[in-house]
């Protein structure tokens, strides 16, 4: 069994979903399930992490972020702050480690400890890679607007 799990709760997300597509279609065929015709082309190289780690929110109050899904961040990266509802103190929340940011929580109220950001730490050059890889899945729409219509 495969799991592929990407993009927001009850969101339609046709980025996220062209890449676990054919992501399923390059292990389908590397087992041998299917054939090479009609697997998207791969131009960019698979990123490696060796592990990831949720950042958590320092306190409770409104959770401000900075950083997207997908960016590359170094160590001391300023990702997000959480304010107190006036806004008249703020905590800053900095990446641990230099990563690529798999998630990050998109609810605005945020409590103590909650999960803030997911961040896989890898050695590669995460900006680069991250944009080669979203500039070659743009550039191959898994839908026609006319399909959808």
């Amino acid at each position: 069994m495969l799991l592929y799990e990407a993009g927001e709760a009850l969101r339609f997300d046709e980025l996220s979903a062209r890449v676990g597509s054919s992501g399923i279609l390059r292990v389908m065929h590397q087992m041998g399930m299917i054939s090479a015709k009609g697997l998207p082309k791969r131009r960019a190289s698979p990123i490696q992490a060796s592990s990831s780690a949720w950042v958590r929110a320092p306190a409770g109050g409104l959770l401000r972020c900075f950083k997207e899904v997908g960016e590359g961040v170094e160590a001391g990266t300023l990702l997000a702050s959480v304010t107190d509802p006036f806004g008249e103190v703020e905590q800053p929340i900095t990446a641990p480690a230099p990563g690529i940011i798999l998630g990050r929580a998109m609810m605005p109220v945020i409590n103590e400890g909650d999960a803030c950001y997911h961040i896989a730490a890898t050695s590669i050059d995460p900006l680069v890679r991250m944009a080669r890889l979203a500039a070659d899945l743009e550039a191959d729409p898994m839908f026609d607007e006319d399909e959808i219509l």
